[in-house]
């Protein structure tokens, strides 16, 4: 397999391999092993926003750290705690509805042996780097992840004050999510945010040591880590794209974890005397979207009965052996104080979808639906289950599945799945940052968002919680039912499966922890 070293290394399909000499090789402890894990594919970009997908967090978590982090197992929690704790910030202090001070932990250093300081924090989430016109030609979802963001202003080499232009009580939510990874400004500035997704240097557990496109990244300990020592020597994330193929690899030692499997799988992993499951109901909606660029979908009422024609019950028993859960909307219990328990469910309405159909004039003309594979568990039955739903009512959905590593242009897209992770604690995501104005449902994807929504979507951002705020958040789920610019199904059970000698439990979200989460025995 072809290699290039890090400084020839270009970003794009034909590109392959790289490898970093940052901080030099250290010598492992002997008793200290290696975690071989199998995944289902790797993200675009180790740039820490850039790498956002379902892939990304597991590896970037391991690379970066965050000023908040949030604890999964405080409390006694199963990896599903939602309480936030100082991080790489030792303090914080709300200094009024815009802005909040943080002081800094001395000493942190990055992985080149840099040290961390406010210049560091400031340019992170500056516009410079993150939000600004030319921050987001390099860095896209930079202003979408955001909040209003202002300039930070660096008090003294520990001391930082993050401040918003418009009031903001999520601040530290933010800070605590996958926005949040803090970058080294010079290093960062010397090669530029692509060159910086191939070259990553944070301050986290673990160093980026080897990338090999489409196939591998591999890991190695950090050990001037200013928190817990990592207890692996190395991790690689190995792509293995088939779930079968994932499974038969554990089977045979392997790997050590494997990700994404469907409930289906459990049993057989289960029947090994030397491996178990591993799964959590995650923070993520899989759904399905449409291009309302289409004239076929410019109009609500033909994607309102495509919504109405899905029988999510039956599909959740059918493929997720009940373990997945059906949302009442935008709506999870992690969201806190933003979610409303007694939200009604979604509704399954055959018979108004075909009288939707009639209305809105489809003739019958088959729409394509685009997945790729089984990049989300379950992609494909959950597809061919919903296409004979969809013929009951009268639509004639076809199939169109493509590879990994390739990408169907938007103008061949009718309907397309996605999946949303729930990444901030809060109704606000992702109804309004993935949905909302100038977002990339409307501006990509061409929904014409009516008004009274948008508007919402700027008041829900800027009120304390409150009755005021759960009104509006509800207002908002009703709007986004009726007009259907995507239709959600299900909250997915993620699925791991690992050797008994791992001792490591999953977490709630789409990410992997394991500071102070792994063990061997």
């Amino acid at each position: 397999m072809l290699k290039t070293n890090r400084r020839s290394f270009m970003m794009g399909a034909g590109a392959i391999a790289l490898a970093s000499t940052a901080g030099g090789n250290l010598a492992f402890a002997a008793d200290r092993r290696a975690l071989r894990i199998g995944v289902n594919g790797l993200p675009p970009s180790l740039e820490p926003i850039n790498g956002i997908s379902n892939t990304g967090p597991r590896i970037i978590n391991q690379i970066f750290d965050t000023l908040i982090r949030r604890d999964y197992f405080a409390d006694g929690a199963k990896g599903n705690n939602i309480k936030l704790v100082p991080a790489l910030a030792e303090s914080f202090e709300r200094i009024d509805d815009k802005s909040i001070r943080f002081k800094l932990r001395q000493g942190v250093k990055f992985h080149n042996g840099t040290e961390m300081t406010a210049e560091d924090v400031a340019f992170t989430f500056s516009s410079e780097r993150l939000w600004g016109d030319e921050a987001i030609k390099t860095v896209p979802n930079g202003r979408n992840f955001s909040p209003n963001w202002d300039e930070p202003v660096v008090e003294d080499n520990y001391t930082v004050v993050l401040r918003t232009k418009t009031p903001s009580y999520l601040i530290e939510k933010y800070l605590g999510s996958w926005l949040g990874p803090i970058v080294p400004k010079e290093y960062y500035k010397s090669l530029g945010a692509v060159a910086f997704g191939n070259n990553p240097i944070g301050t986290g557990p673990y160093k980026f040591k080897e990338l090999v496109a489409n196939d591998h990244v591999t890991l190695e300990a950090n050990d001037g880590y200013w928190g817990d020592k990592p207890t692996a020597s190395t991790i690689t994330y190995q792509v293995v794209a088939e779930p079968a193929t994932r499974v038969a690899g554990l089977i045979s030692g392997e790997y050590d974890i494997i990700t994404t499997l469907t409930p289906d799988d459990m049993a057989l992993v289960d029947g090994y005397s030397d491996l178990e499951t591993r799964g959590t109901l995650i923070e993520n909606v899989h759904m399905f979207t449409f291009n309302m660029n289409q004239p076929i979908f410019q109009n609500k009422t033909l994607r309102r009965a495509l919504a109405l024609a899905v029988n999510r019950p039956l599909m959740v028993e059918a493929l997720w052996k009940n373990k997945a859960s059906i949302p009442n909307g935008f709506n999870f219990p992690h969201y806190g104080a933003s979610y409303d328990p007694e939200r009604k469910p979604m509704e399954y309405n055959l018979e108004e979808a075909k009288r939707l159909v009639k209305e809105s004039g489809y003739d019958g003309t088959p729409i394509t639906y685009h997945t790729m594979g089984n990049y989300y568990a379950n992609a494909v039955p959950a597809l061919m289950m919903m296409i004979e739903m969809w013929k009951a009512a009268g639509i004639n959905v076809v199939p169109k599945i493509f590879a990994p590593g390739t990408t169907p242009k938007d103008s061949d897209i009718l309907i397309r799945n996605w999946s949303n992770g729930q990444w901030l604690t809060d109704g606000l995501t992702t109804m309004v940052s993935e949905f909302g104005p100038g977002r990339g449902i409307q501006k990509r994807w061409g929904w014409k968002a009516p008004a009274e929504f948008n508007d919402l979507c700027d008041k829900v951002a800027q009120l304390k919680d409150g009755e005021e705020r759960s009104a509006a958040f509800n207002r908002l789920r009703d709007i986004f039912e009726d007009e259907a610019p995507a239709v959600l199904m299900y909250q997915p059970y993620d699925v791991y499966a690992a050797r008994k000698d791992v001792q490591w439990s999953p977490v709630s979200f789409e990410t992997m922890e394991f500071r102070g989460n792994l063990n061997f025995k």
